[in-house]
Protein backbone atom coordinates (compact mmCIF):
# COMPACT_ATOMS: atom_id res chain seq x y z
CA UNK A 1 0.00 0.00 0.00
CA UNK A 2 1.48 3.45 -0.98
CA UNK A 3 1.60 5.90 2.11
CA UNK A 4 -0.29 8.86 2.04
CA UNK A 5 0.94 12.20 1.24
CA UNK A 6 -0.05 15.63 2.71
CA UNK A 7 2.10 18.62 1.42
CA UNK A 8 1.49 22.29 2.06
CA UNK A 9 1.83 24.57 -1.21
CA UNK A 10 1.62 28.22 -0.84
CA UNK A 11 0.05 29.82 -3.88
CA UNK A 12 -1.36 33.23 -4.11
CA UNK A 13 -4.62 34.65 -5.36
CA UNK A 14 -5.49 37.97 -6.67
CA UNK A 15 -6.72 40.52 -3.81
CA UNK A 16 -10.30 40.62 -3.47
CA UNK A 17 -13.23 42.62 -2.00
CA UNK A 18 -13.67 40.10 0.87
CA UNK A 19 -14.67 41.69 4.11
CA UNK A 20 -12.66 41.26 7.02
CA UNK A 21 -12.88 41.53 11.00
CA UNK A 22 -10.36 43.98 12.29
CA UNK A 23 -8.31 44.77 9.52
CA UNK A 24 -5.41 46.63 11.46
CA UNK A 25 -4.70 43.22 13.44
CA UNK A 26 -4.53 41.49 10.36
CA UNK A 27 -1.97 44.56 8.73
CA UNK A 28 0.23 43.80 11.72
CA UNK A 29 -0.02 39.91 10.83
CA UNK A 30 0.81 40.44 7.83
CA UNK A 31 3.65 42.46 8.52
CA UNK A 32 5.07 39.82 10.80
CA UNK A 33 4.48 37.08 8.23
CA UNK A 34 6.42 39.26 5.85
CA UNK A 35 9.38 39.32 8.42
CA UNK A 36 8.74 34.98 9.14
CA UNK A 37 9.03 34.59 5.75
CA UNK A 38 12.66 36.09 5.66
CA UNK A 39 13.91 34.94 8.94
CA UNK A 40 12.60 31.22 8.04
CA UNK A 41 14.76 31.27 4.83
CA UNK A 42 17.53 32.81 6.77
CA UNK A 43 18.41 30.09 9.38
CA UNK A 44 18.39 25.90 9.58
CA UNK A 45 17.36 23.70 12.16
CA UNK A 46 17.21 19.97 13.15
CA UNK A 47 13.42 19.05 12.42
CA UNK A 48 12.86 15.43 14.06
CA UNK A 49 9.73 13.65 12.30
CA UNK A 50 7.62 11.05 14.32
CA UNK A 51 5.21 9.20 12.13
CA UNK A 52 3.03 7.10 14.10
CA UNK A 53 0.13 4.54 12.75
CA UNK A 54 -2.37 3.98 15.44
CA UNK A 55 -4.57 1.28 16.18
CA UNK A 56 -8.16 1.05 16.66
CA UNK A 57 -7.94 1.62 20.05
CA UNK A 58 -6.31 5.27 19.79
CA UNK A 59 -2.80 3.91 20.39
CA UNK A 60 0.49 3.76 18.79
CA UNK A 61 0.64 0.34 16.83
CA UNK A 62 4.08 1.77 14.89
CA UNK A 63 6.24 4.80 15.22
CA UNK A 64 9.05 5.78 13.51
CA UNK A 65 12.00 8.74 14.19
CA UNK A 66 13.83 10.27 11.63
CA UNK A 67 15.75 13.19 11.75
CA UNK A 68 16.92 15.80 9.51
CA UNK A 69 19.05 19.67 9.17
CA UNK A 70 15.92 21.01 7.19
CA UNK A 71 15.91 24.38 5.69
CA UNK A 72 13.06 26.18 3.91
CA UNK A 73 13.67 28.19 0.53
CA UNK A 74 10.67 30.92 -0.34
CA UNK A 75 10.40 32.81 -3.31
CA UNK A 76 7.89 34.74 -4.65
CA UNK A 77 7.56 34.49 -8.81
CA UNK A 78 4.59 36.26 -10.42
CA UNK A 79 1.91 35.26 -8.32
CA UNK A 80 3.31 32.24 -6.26
CA UNK A 81 4.68 31.98 -3.20
CA UNK A 82 6.93 29.20 -3.71
CA UNK A 83 8.47 27.36 -1.10
CA UNK A 84 10.89 24.15 -1.14
CA UNK A 85 12.23 22.64 1.49
CA UNK A 86 15.41 20.45 2.01
CA UNK A 87 15.79 17.40 4.70
CA UNK A 88 19.06 16.24 4.82
CA UNK A 89 18.72 12.84 7.25
CA UNK A 90 20.68 13.03 9.96
CA UNK A 91 18.97 9.89 11.91
CA UNK A 92 16.53 8.00 9.88
CA UNK A 93 15.87 4.11 11.09
CA UNK A 94 15.15 1.35 8.64
CA UNK A 95 11.55 1.67 7.52
CA UNK A 96 8.94 -1.49 7.75
CA UNK A 97 7.50 -1.98 4.63
CA UNK A 98 4.17 -3.62 5.15
CA UNK A 99 3.27 -0.40 7.46
CA UNK A 100 1.43 2.45 5.73
CA UNK A 101 3.16 5.41 6.90
CA UNK A 102 1.70 8.99 6.67
CA UNK A 103 4.10 11.70 4.47
CA UNK A 104 2.89 15.08 5.82
CA UNK A 105 5.22 18.42 4.12
CA UNK A 106 5.34 22.23 4.69
CA UNK A 107 3.13 22.48 7.58
CA UNK A 108 5.60 24.87 8.90
CA UNK A 109 4.46 27.61 7.00
CA UNK A 110 0.79 26.61 7.93
CA UNK A 111 0.68 30.43 9.72
CA UNK A 112 0.43 31.79 5.70
CA UNK A 113 -3.05 31.73 6.07
CA UNK A 114 -2.65 34.81 7.58
CA UNK A 115 -0.14 36.14 4.82
CA UNK A 116 -1.53 39.38 3.29
CA UNK A 117 -1.35 37.00 -0.36
CA UNK A 118 -3.99 34.29 1.24
CA UNK A 119 -6.19 36.82 3.22
CA UNK A 120 -8.52 37.19 0.21
CA UNK A 121 -9.16 33.49 0.15
CA UNK A 122 -10.13 33.37 3.98
CA UNK A 123 -12.78 35.36 6.17
CA UNK A 124 -11.76 35.41 9.69
CA UNK A 125 -14.05 36.40 13.02
CA UNK A 126 -13.44 39.41 15.26
CA UNK A 127 -10.06 38.56 17.43
CA UNK A 128 -11.65 38.08 20.94
CA UNK A 129 -8.68 38.63 23.99
CA UNK A 130 -7.80 35.48 25.28
CA UNK A 131 -4.82 33.89 28.03
CA UNK A 132 -3.04 31.42 26.37
CA UNK A 133 -0.48 29.67 28.18
CA UNK A 134 0.24 32.65 30.36
CA UNK A 135 0.08 34.99 27.55
CA UNK A 136 -2.42 38.24 26.17
CA UNK A 137 -3.04 36.73 23.28
CA UNK A 138 -6.22 37.19 20.75
CA UNK A 139 -8.08 34.50 18.91
CA UNK A 140 -9.48 34.12 15.38
CA UNK A 141 -11.53 32.12 13.66
CA UNK A 142 -10.77 31.84 10.26
CA UNK A 143 -12.45 29.49 6.89
CA UNK A 144 -11.53 29.03 3.61
CA UNK A 145 -14.33 30.41 0.81
CA UNK A 146 -15.37 28.76 -2.09
CA UNK A 147 -13.15 29.10 -5.13
CA UNK A 148 -10.67 30.60 -3.37
CA UNK A 149 -7.32 28.69 -4.13
CA UNK A 150 -6.22 26.43 -1.65
CA UNK A 151 -2.41 26.72 0.38
CA UNK A 152 -2.39 22.52 0.53
CA UNK A 153 -2.91 19.70 -1.05
CA UNK A 154 -3.56 15.87 -0.52
CA UNK A 155 -1.50 13.39 -2.71
CA UNK A 156 -3.21 10.49 -3.46
CA UNK A 157 -2.99 7.81 -5.59
CA UNK A 158 -0.73 9.94 -7.85
CA UNK A 159 -3.73 13.21 -7.64
CA UNK A 160 -4.11 16.82 -6.07
CA UNK A 161 -6.28 17.18 -3.93
CA UNK A 162 -6.58 20.88 -2.39
CA UNK A 163 -7.61 21.06 1.06
CA UNK A 164 -10.18 23.93 2.54
CA UNK A 165 -8.70 24.73 5.92
CA UNK A 166 -11.27 26.15 9.10
CA UNK A 167 -9.58 26.49 12.35
CA UNK A 168 -8.30 29.04 15.29
CA UNK A 169 -5.24 30.96 15.43
CA UNK A 170 -3.93 32.62 18.75
CA UNK A 171 -1.87 36.39 17.68
CA UNK A 172 0.36 38.41 20.05
CA UNK A 173 -2.13 41.98 19.24
CA UNK A 174 1.31 43.95 19.95
CA UNK A 175 3.96 42.18 17.42
CA UNK A 176 1.32 40.17 15.06
CA UNK A 177 3.10 37.07 15.69
CA UNK A 178 1.48 33.95 15.26
CA UNK A 179 1.64 31.90 18.71
CA UNK A 180 -0.21 28.84 17.69
CA UNK A 181 -2.29 27.70 14.67
CA UNK A 182 -5.10 25.06 14.53
CA UNK A 183 -6.72 23.83 11.20
CA UNK A 184 -9.27 20.86 9.96
CA UNK A 185 -10.14 19.87 6.93
CA UNK A 186 -13.97 21.53 5.77
CA UNK A 187 -16.40 19.13 4.96
CA UNK A 188 -15.60 18.15 0.89
CA UNK A 189 -13.29 15.16 0.53
CA UNK A 190 -15.56 12.50 1.90
CA UNK A 191 -15.09 10.65 -1.12
CA UNK A 192 -11.90 10.00 -0.45
CA UNK A 193 -12.66 7.96 2.68
CA UNK A 194 -11.42 10.82 5.00
CA UNK A 195 -12.73 11.21 8.47
CA UNK A 196 -10.77 13.77 9.88
CA UNK A 197 -7.30 15.97 8.77
CA UNK A 198 -6.23 18.35 11.31
CA UNK A 199 -2.82 20.31 11.80
CA UNK A 200 -1.77 22.41 15.11
CA UNK A 201 1.52 24.22 14.83
CA UNK A 202 3.14 26.35 17.21
CA UNK A 203 5.97 28.86 17.00
CA UNK A 204 8.17 30.54 19.63
CA UNK A 205 10.13 33.24 20.01
CA UNK A 206 14.57 32.05 19.33
CA UNK A 207 16.92 34.74 20.71
CA UNK A 208 19.94 34.29 18.66
CA UNK A 209 23.58 36.45 19.49
CA UNK A 210 24.01 40.22 17.53
CA UNK A 211 20.21 39.52 16.39
CA UNK A 212 18.02 42.27 17.88
CA UNK A 213 14.46 40.38 19.51
CA UNK A 214 13.55 37.27 18.71
CA UNK A 215 13.08 35.48 15.80
CA UNK A 216 9.33 34.01 15.40
CA UNK A 217 9.66 30.23 14.13
CA UNK A 218 8.30 27.12 14.00
CA UNK A 219 8.60 24.50 16.98
CA UNK A 220 6.21 21.77 16.58
CA UNK A 221 3.82 20.70 14.06
CA UNK A 222 1.24 17.63 14.57
CA UNK A 223 -0.35 16.44 11.91
CA UNK A 224 -3.32 14.11 12.37
CA UNK A 225 -5.21 11.70 9.29
CA UNK A 226 -7.99 9.05 10.01
CA UNK A 227 -9.52 6.97 7.06
CA UNK A 228 -12.13 4.55 7.91
CA UNK A 229 -9.21 1.70 8.13
CA UNK A 230 -6.54 3.78 9.14
CA UNK A 231 -5.25 6.63 11.58
CA UNK A 232 -1.72 8.00 11.62
CA UNK A 233 -0.08 11.01 13.78
CA UNK A 234 3.12 12.76 12.55
CA UNK A 235 4.87 15.26 14.48
CA UNK A 236 7.56 17.60 13.64
CA UNK A 237 9.66 19.02 16.17
CA UNK A 238 11.76 21.96 15.47
CA UNK A 239 14.98 22.84 17.49
CA UNK A 240 18.84 23.56 16.88
CA UNK A 241 18.17 26.65 15.34
CA UNK A 242 21.02 28.53 13.39
CA UNK A 243 21.74 31.58 11.35
CA UNK A 244 23.73 31.90 8.38
CA UNK A 245 26.84 33.26 8.48
CA UNK A 246 28.36 34.01 4.67
CA UNK A 247 31.82 34.49 4.48
CA UNK A 248 33.03 35.81 1.44
CA UNK A 249 36.82 36.13 1.01
CA UNK A 250 38.29 37.54 -2.03
CA UNK A 251 41.87 36.91 -2.95
CA UNK A 252 43.73 38.82 -5.49
CA UNK A 253 47.02 36.88 -7.04
CA UNK A 254 49.83 39.32 -8.12
CA UNK A 255 51.58 38.23 -11.13
CA UNK A 256 55.25 37.68 -10.55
Amino acid sequence: MKPLALALFLSCTAPGATPVATQELLRLTGHALREFWERLSNVDCVENVQQIKLGPNGKAAYKQDSSFDYLVVLQLTGNDILLEESRVPIVRHEERGTVPLLLTSGFSTLAFIFHPAFQSSFEYSSPVPVEFEGNSLVEVQFRHLPGGRSPSVLKLTNRDYPVDWQGTAWIDPVTGAIVRISASLMPGLEDLGLKTLTADVRYSGVKFKEQPGPYWLPETATIEVETARQHWRNIHTFDKYRVFAVDVNTKTEVPK
